[in-house]
């Protein structure tokens, strides 16, 4: 297999585990060095020994993709280690399920830091280095869930429609900047954040169906790679084969 990436340095958020280590070890094998930035600096660890393996350089670098300076302090070290940037991926979310009429605010606040204001914080401080070079990738990882309003997932779906509302007026400003923008709505994926989730009458989520985090990874790498470079503000369906359309009843 060529390498696709080869040399190219990537960025990806929530890549200690599921589908944000898969696109890591993805984007690894076909040639980049990648920076895995996760809460867990054990899972980080990890991810990046198993990518030194594969013969390339990975930085393991603890973060709360909420937090503004630490998101800074992230791109600032990965340009001093590697020298540039070539790829973002803002993969760090999380997902709980209530009601409306049950729903915390704190709750509901939490999934907008971390799966909206911290997609944007992770974007804006790789602006100025992209469009000074003129030129980048940026892939949010969004949901179907952005594009499909689901009971029992209101606020999930909340962040993530907003995620695709702001890639799409970025990639509006970016355009002119020679910066790529695009992003992935999976639907169900095998991950731990998967198994943690219960239907509204507390019964786990039947999860046979659902795709395997790699099968989400190669979809990211056709987007992080010259050939999907006529792909620009996109929101892409990774829906395994199932019409999940067809399933709401």
């Amino acid at each position: 297999m060529s390498e696709q990436l080869i040399d190219k340095v990537a960025i990806v958020t929530g890549a200690g585990k599921g589908i944000g280590r898969a696109i890591a070890l993805t984007f690894a094998s076909e040639g980049a060095n990648v920076i895995i930035a996760d809460k867990s600096p054990e899972l980080a660890i990890e991810t990046a020994d198993a990518i030194k393996k594969l013969g390339r350089n990975a930085l393991a670098i603890p973060i709360d993709v909420t937090h503004e300076q630490a998101v800074a302090d992230m791109v600032l070290q990965t340009l001093t280690t590697f020298g540039k940037i070539d790829i973002l991926v803002t993969n760090a979310g999380i997902q709980r399920r209530y009601f409306v009429a049950d729903l915390p605010r704190a709750e509901f606040q939490a999934m907008l830091d971390v799966n909206l204001l911290g997609a944007f914080f992770c974007c804006q401080a790789v602006l100025p280095n992209f469009y000074n070079q003129r030129q980048g990738n940026i892939i949010l990882i969004a949901s179907d869930s952005g594009k499909l309003g689901y009971a029992y997932n209101s606020a999930y779906c909340a962040s993530k429609f907003a995620v695709l509302g702001f890639m799409e007026a970025l990639a509006d400003e970016a355009r002119a900047y020679k910066v790529r923008v695009n992003a992935l709505c999976p639907a169900g994926v095998k991950t731990d954040m998967g198994k943690t989730l219960l239907e509204a009458d507390g019964t786990p989520v039947n999860d046979s169906y659902f795709m395997e985090p790699e099968e989400v990874a190669d979809v990211a790498l056709f987007l992080a790679s010259h050939q999907s470079r006529a792909i620009h503000g996109q929101a892409i369906n990774v829906y395994g084969g199932v019409d999940y359309r067809l399933m709401r009843g």
